[in-house]
């Protein structure tokens, strides 16, 4: 494979990963060193809730969300938290919690923030909520400008389950895929006060929405891929942008294509596989998606597409199957491409291994070259397997594995690259 190599990419870099059973933990990755010993845990915050389950950095701040608030799970209602990242000029090392504030309803699983950085949002899976905060110039976060309580919008049998509150890339637009009602709703939050609903799209049942990613090919238009896990699916939507029309956004159909094998039909509910987790590359010619095998028997894989660039066809065959690869470690239940230009790094959480793994991309063809390192988090006990999020950051705080191993209880929830 021609794996294209530049300073940027081949620097160390610092990721984030949420903990369910402790906290934050920061490691160290430097691609420069031995696949064995390229990752060094370094820094860990346990004030972050009970059973922290996303984590996400923006600018010089990390922010959380977690099932509950504290460190117990009487609480009914989930914690938010933000903390700010050591400059490294005054020597303070790991993170300082400068925020924290309820979720506004229990089971905390999805956070984010806009592009501006002014507005975060936080999904509650169990509570069925979802919260809009303002986010003030210390990072800090106001009282929730808006709930939106599914509970009340949608009454019935069946509990929605946001599964992500994510922004698109005008940051106008939030998204929240409703899991168990098969069905993706979007509001507008052009300003705090007026976060209103402007449009939803109705999935076939059951799809099980999970989480999307967005392709922005110019101010007026963008791609958003939608990955389902009870049908393991991902579908193509083109977006246009309008600010005639009376939503001002316009979302049209154009593929559904298998997450498991190429050409294969949607599965149906109860199935072995579990699609998990969507990303796209940042010079727009790949999709990536993980799928998490039930059996445990058959390897878990990682499915990369390829976006294709020309507008003549129209986009019907916007994205083509390139292949299903086999993934290092159990149940991916989350994975971050690194934040340098180039991509050049996959981080995998692996929920069931409980380790973070982090793979070698080729730019070329796309597809998931060597392991360039891994790092265990596993316990010998543990009542929770955790491993969640993970994302890229390269501010360092510093603490020893020693102290992480006195900490810790249970495998990463999800990882982030700084």
């Amino acid at each position: 494979m021609d794996m294209a190599t530049n300073g940027a990419s081949n620097a160390p870099h610092t990721l984030y990963v949420a903990l369910q059973s402790t906290g934050i933990v920061e490691i160290s990755f430097d691609p420069s060193k031995e696949p064995e010993k390229s990752i060094s845990i370094v820094g860990v915050s346990t004030d972050a809730g009970y059973m922290p389950g996303w984590v996400v950095v923006s600018r010089d701040k990390v922010y959380s969300i977690s099932r509950t608030s504290s460190p117990g799970s009487e609480d009914e209602s989930g914690g938010v938290f933000a903390f700010q990242i050591p400059d490294g000029a005054s020597g303070d090392r790991g993170l300082t919690r400068i925020d924290s504030k309820s979720s506004n309803g229990k089971g905390g699983v999805h956070c984010e923030v806009s592009p501006d950085g002014k507005t975060f949002a936080a999904a509650n899976i169990t509570a069925s909520t979802v919260s809009i905060f303002q986010l003030s110039e210390d990072g800090s976060m106001g009282q929730p400008t808006h709930i939106f309580d599914y509970n009340k919008s949608d009454p019935g049998p069946k509990e929605a389950h946001p599964h992500q509150a994510t922004f698109d890339p005008t940051g106008r637009f939030l998204f929240v895929p409703l899991r168990t009602m098969d069905r993706v709703e979007i509001y507008s939050v052009r300003s705090a006060r007026q976060d209103q609903r402007v449009h939803s799209i109705d999935l076939p049942v059951p799809a099980g929405p999970r989480h999307l990613a967005f392709n922005s090919i110019s101010p007026l238009k963008a791609y958003m891929y939608l990955v389902s896990e009870k049908d393991n699916t991902i579908r193509v939507y083109s977006v246009t942008y309008d600010d005639t029309s009376a939503s001002g956004i316009t979302m049209n159909l154009k593929q559904t294509l298998s997450t498991i094998e190429k050409d294969m039909a949607p599965t149906p509910d109860e199935h072995k596989d579990l699609a998990s987790e969507v990303a796209v590359s940042k010079d727009g010619k790949f999709v990536y998606v993980s799928n998490r095998n039930l059996t445990r028997a058959e390897p878990d894989t990682m499915v990369i597409y390829s976006i294709n660039s020309d507008q003549a066809n129209n986009d019907e065959t916007h994205l083509t199957f390139i292949k299903a690869q086999e993934v290092p470690g159990k149940h991916p239940r989350n994975f971050a491409l690194s934040n340098d230009k180039d991509n050049k790094w996959v981080a995998v959480s692996n929920q069931f291994t409980q380790d973070i793994v982090i793979i070698e991309r080729d730019l070329t063809t796309g597809l998931l070259g060597d392991v360039k390192g891994r790092v265990n988090l596993k316990v010998e006990e543990p009542h929770q397997p955790s491993p969640d999020k993970v994302v890229f950051s390269d501010v360092p705080s510093k603490m020893t594995r020693e102290d992480f191993l006195k900490n810790r209880a249970n495998g990463p929830m999800c990882v982030v690259w700084k």
